[in-house]
């Protein structure tokens, strides 16, 4: 689309060569293989030479580095938010047509809101109210009891189990299960008795749960996602937790039972949680992070078990080397010739 076309769907101002407006932008493009007719962004000073040698037809830019490009440019408070929105006017996700597969399976007594469109073999259990503009790609099950808000987006191969509840623009990733039965079993006359977990799932609004993640249901009340979440594939949530507003895991993060996660959080991949934990706000947890015990808000911990991140760089550095340490070590030990215990010879 032209250029000017496109600043006026973003809301920004236009700047520099083609200021007109009347160049042709064909396509967004990472700034490493920019050409002409391409857009980029540039959000960061380290890029501030690639930026000066591009051949993209435009940048989005913060105003302080609108005179670094060669090329026209749209200012910007955020350069990577606005690409992004850029990305979704050039290739926008696919939304397959509204309406009812005939493989389909809907119990009488469940309602579907205007617009939505079911795909093949889902199956709609009774009692469910799903809002408008809902896409159920194929093979979604969704249990009785099952009540969700508008513009729900639920990708193949999606559970959701009985008495769940769903807000407003939540995405749902492919093979997730919302809702299973919480790990709770108690021991009794040498077996295990699993304790009926009797509570619900409840996800609030703009929530996105990544493919094959999974979501508990509680054994009493409900485990709760707060409004804006995203997790990432593979994460696990256990019975009764909380996850916060906007708070971030990455892939195969684990919480267990009873763990409540602040707002605006940031987990690293393979991160743990024990159980009971309560996490403040804003914390951020580096990869493969065991968390043992309560974070407090503000926190920055890594390693296991978490540390404050400063202490575990420290820790990392040395690992390495420990052995030559050990050898020296046994080196000294010798000359003062002491076992490796600290006896006399």
């Amino acid at each position: 689309m032209k250029l000017k076309e496109l600043a006026s769907r973003l809301g920004l101002t236009l700047r520099g060569n083609g200021e007109n407006g009347e160049v042709e932008i064909v396509a967004p493009a990472p700034l490493e293989a920019a050409g002409p007719g391409t857009i980029i962004f540039v959000a960061a000073p380290k890029y501030l030479e690639a930026l000066r040698t591009t051949a993209a037809a435009c940048a989005i830019v913060p105003a302080e580095f609108a005179a670094e490009a060669p090329c026209a440019v749209l200012i910007s408070d955020n350069p990577y938010s606005d690409f992004a929105r850029v990305l979704k006017i050039f290739f926008p996700p696919y939304r397959p047509a509204a309406g009812i597969d005939p493989t389909a399976r809907i119990a009488p007594g469940a309602r579907l809101g205007e617009g939505a469109s079911v795909g093949a073999y889902c199956v709609i259990g009774a009692g469910v109210t799903i809002g408008r503009d809902a896409i159920l790609h194929p093979h979604v099950t969704i249990y009785p009891g099952v009540r969700a808000g508008d513009d729900l987006v639920c990708h193949s191969g999606v559970a959701i189990r009985e008495n769940v509840t769903i807000g407003d623009r939540v995405t749902i990733l492919n093979g997730a299960v919302i809702g299973a039965e919480g790990f709770g079993f108690v021991e009794q006359a040498g077996s295990l008795i699993r304790i009926p977990q009797i509570g619900s799932v409840a996800i609030e609004d703009d929530v996105e749960i990544g493919a094959l993640a999974t979501i508990d249901r509680a054994t009493m009340g409900a485990t709760v996602i707060r409004r804006g979440a995203k997790l990432d594939n593979h994460v696990h949530i256990g019975h009764n937790c909380e996850v916060g507003e906007y708070s971030r895991f990455s892939a195969q993060v684990g919480l267990s039972g009873s763990v409540k996660v602040g707002r605006w959080c940031q987990f690293g991949g393979q991160v743990g949680v024990a159980d009971h934990a309560q996490i403040g706000d804003r914390v951020r947890v580096v990869a493969q992070s065991g968390i043992p015990h309560d974070l407090a808000a503000d926190a920055t911990v890594g390693g296991t078990p978490a540390v404050d991140v400063h202490i575990w760089r420290r820790m990392a550095a040395i690992v390495p080397r420990l052995p030559a340490a050990m050898r020296r070590l046994r080196a000294i030990e010798e000359r003062l010739g002491l076992r490796a215990g600290g006896e006399g010879r």
